[in-house]
């Protein structure tokens, strides 16, 4: 539990904001700081006081040092969690009693709230930030040393194939998925990033083809692409004195995504006025639809979809013991399988099985070269729930992959029961069945824990319980890695859906 002296110094500051307003009197929110930096004495029982905007939040130690920074797209629903009596990881409880300050940042937006997250902990490398994250779970923007460059994202900057940062940069630049590129970051969120990146991609377009075309791509008759970048007809003469105003589209997203934003407007705006006065106004006319753009994105609060983030359970005995008491067994869980069906009105049907192993330091991590798939043969409708059962089914007769400890099914109860008649349908016909295991010569395979997820309730099936269990009241580690599972095995099996029907098409005459 948080100590009750635990509290921020008394001060708001907002001198930006009259600076600001003279400069520019009729500027919109934006040219006012992005972040308003309060200092506020919060009490923990007196959460009220915390305010419901978008923002950052840090926990410091006495001296002022930071321990962890985070984001929220409500600072109060987010916070209240810190304060409530709700079951917290050893980890966290270790954190609230460190802390003894917390400061709290406001921001307009959620996305300029992303942003500045990703600044403080670049600046500070907090110690819980570093503690509660492995390399893999922080997001940066590359953007590559090309004439035209592109924009991507990854987990390692520098690491390629298993190699360290260090190593990485000695190697040859031919070696690497992507030319040499500079990047930005760490971003604690990928699904926020990717839609800033979205928005930001309608202000100032910009590449994403991986190879030239004779015609313009679809991303430039919708205004995503400049469409001179990737395009073979196009003179090299033009494209040359096209390529400044490309350069210039990258650069102005890497002020943003480097929080600069207010720089950026003061500049759009100087040249908007420049290019009046010399009478060009398509030139002016794109320079005001750009200021716009950015004012609207980071004035306005879009909620920022999070997928679950990569998470890895901590090494503790602690959520291990917890996940055995939820699942009502003293069974160590050392193998867990997800299982999901991806299809589109029945047709194309495939489903997916991936596999999250437990390492030596008691975390769980996906083991991609465990993952399968499943082309749906036996189910010519539109239902789900016995192509879930043909999956389990066909996975249950290959007896030389490792046996399941726990197998988890995207769906409700429907799905749940298929999974349990698929096991029984299966015992009858190939084993003896005793003492809750399949025996086989001589070697025995156990009958693993069943459990549905329901995506909408965010509920669970488990067998021998009478009602569904929410997931939300559990350990905060126990929640991630369910919901971690869920959305691996439906990603896995969307991106095998998508290619069967991408085949389909290139089969197609005319097509």
């Amino acid at each position: 539990m948080i100590r009750k002296d635990l509290c921020t110094n008394l001060c708001l500051i907002r001198d930006k904001v009259s600076s600001y307003a003279k400069n520019f009197p009729n500027t919109s929110a934006l040219l006012r700081p992005v972040e308003i930096c309060y200092e506020i004495c919060i009490m923990v029982k007196k959460p009220k006081h915390i305010p419901t905007s978008a923002g950052v939040y840090i926990f410091k130690k006495t001296d002022g040092t930071p321990l962890y920074v985070g984001k929220a797209g409500n600072l109060k629903n987010r916070l209240v969690f810190y304060f409530s009596r709700s079951p917290k990881s050893p980890r966290l409880q270790k954190l609230l009693v460190e802390a003894k300050k917390l400061e709290i940042v406001e921001a307009e937006s959620e996305i300029a709230a992303l942003i500045r997250e990703a600044e403080l902990i670049k600046k500070h490398l907090p110690k819980y930030n570093v503690l509660m994250r492995d390399d893999k779970n922080y997001f940066y923007a590359g953007i590559t040393d090309e004439k035209f460059p592109r924009i991507f994202l990854t987990h390692q900057p520098y690491a390629e194939r298993g190699l360290s940062n260090v190593e990485s940069r000695k190697k040859p630049s031919s070696a690497f998925h992507h030319p040499p590129s500079r990047y930005i970051g760490p971003f604690t969120d990928g699904g926020a990033l990717k839609i800033t990146l979205r928005l930001l991609r309608r202000i100032f377009p910009y590449c994403t083809c991986k190879e030239t075309h004779k015609r313009p791509c679809l991303n430039t008759e919708i205004g995503r692409c400049v469409g001179y970048c990737c395009y073979d007809n196009y003179g090299k003469t033009q494209r040359r004195k096209q390529q400044k105003e490309y350069l210039k589209n990258i650069h102005n997203i890497e002020t943003v995504l480097n929080g600069k934003t207010n720089a950026l407007l003061r500049r759009l705006k100087k040249e908007m006025r420049g290019a009046a006065k010399k009478q060009e106004y398509e030139n002016a006319a794109v320079l005001r639809d750009q200021v716009e753009g950015l004012e609207s994105i980071f004035a306005h609060r879009f909620v920022l979809c999070q997928p679950l983030k990569t998470h890895v359970l901590p090494a503790d005995e602690h959520t291990e013991r917890e996940l055995q008491n939820l699942l009502a067994t003293k069974r160590e869980i050392r193998r867990i399988e997800g299982y999901d069906i991806s299809n589109i009105s029945g047709t194309d049907a495939v489903g997916s099985m991936v596999v999250f192993t437990r390492n030596t330091h008691g975390g769980y991590r996906p083991d991609k070269n465990q993952y399968r798939k499943f082309r749906i043969k036996t189910v010519h409708k539109i239902s789900d729930v016995d192509m879930i059962h043909e999956v389990v089914l066909r996975r249950l007769a290959h007896l030389e992959w490792q046996c399941p400890d726990l197998i988890i099914v995207d769906g409700g109860k429907q799905q749940f029961n298929a999974v349990l008649n698929a096991i029984r349908q299966f015992s009858i016909s190939n084993f003896q069945f005793s003492n809750k295991q399949f025996k086989i010569q001589n070697s025995k395979f156990k009958i693993p824990i069943i459990m549905a997820l329901a995506k909408r309730e965010e509920e669970l099936y488990i067998k021998n319980r009478r009602l569904p269990i929410q997931l939300k009241k559990q350990l905060q580690e126990i929640l991630h890695l369910f919901q971690r599972i869920r959305d691996e095995s439906h990603r896995f099996a969307k991106r095998y859906h998508h290619k069967r029907r991408e085949m389909f098409f290139k089969k197609q005459k005319g097509v």
